[in-house]
């Protein structure tokens, strides 16, 4: 026989459940709501949920659905996170996505790096010239490097994305899923 009433069985229950939403990192509540999102349809994140794949400069915001568009909002701004949600009129995510880096695996250690990027930008000019292999040389006497070393300096130089190429960009890819589980389904 059951001796503890329903009453007092339920108020546990409700406050056990409480109590590993609260302890185990569950659901986090919405500081900073995305306007004209249902409230179910979107949820605090951070960087802790992808620890390496996060790929906003802000470390916190709120991601959302809403007809298939996929927004993430971060200190008072929201921004598209895929195409339905660029053409709802969000504001582009590019400003705030961090640039994928690496460390260089074999850098030129008698060089600084800000040395190594200014040898790295005139080697790139050098590429655009008639006379590339003359600048080339000219490059490496003035910076008394031989050649492996330049090939060096280039290796890294594109390994790290240095000025003038551009940065890739971090994916944005597990945070649209993510985003997009928000969404219901339709029939």
């Amino acid at each position: 026989m059951d001796l503890m009433p329903l009453m007092i069985r339920r108020s546990l229950a409700c406050l056990s459940g409480l109590f590993l939403t609260a302890c185990s990192g569950g659901p986090v509540r919405v500081t900073d709501p995305i306007p004209d999102v249902p409230a179910t349809q979107q949820r605090a994140t951070s960087r802790g949920e992808f620890p390496d794949l996060w790929p906003f400069i802000p470390g916190s915001g709120t991601i959302g659905c809403v007809s298939n568009a996929v927004a993430f909002r971060a200190q008072g701004v929201t921004y598209a996170l895929n195409d339905a949600a660029r053409a709802r009129g969000y504001v582009s995510v590019d400003p705030i996505v961090v640039t994928r880096s690496a460390g260089p695996t074999n850098p030129l250690g008698r060089l600084r790096q800000d040395e190594r990027m200014q040898v790295f930008a005139a080697s790139e000019v050098c590429k655009s010239r008639a006379d590339r292999s003359s600048c080339r040389r000219e490059l490496a006497r003035v910076h008394h490097l031989s050649d492996d070393e330049l090939a060096q300096i280039d290796a890294e130089g594109r390994e790290r994305s240095w000025p003038p190429l551009t940065a890739p960009k971090m994916s944005l890819d597990a945070v649209v899923r993510a985003g997009l589980a928000l969404c219901p389904k339709s029939p």
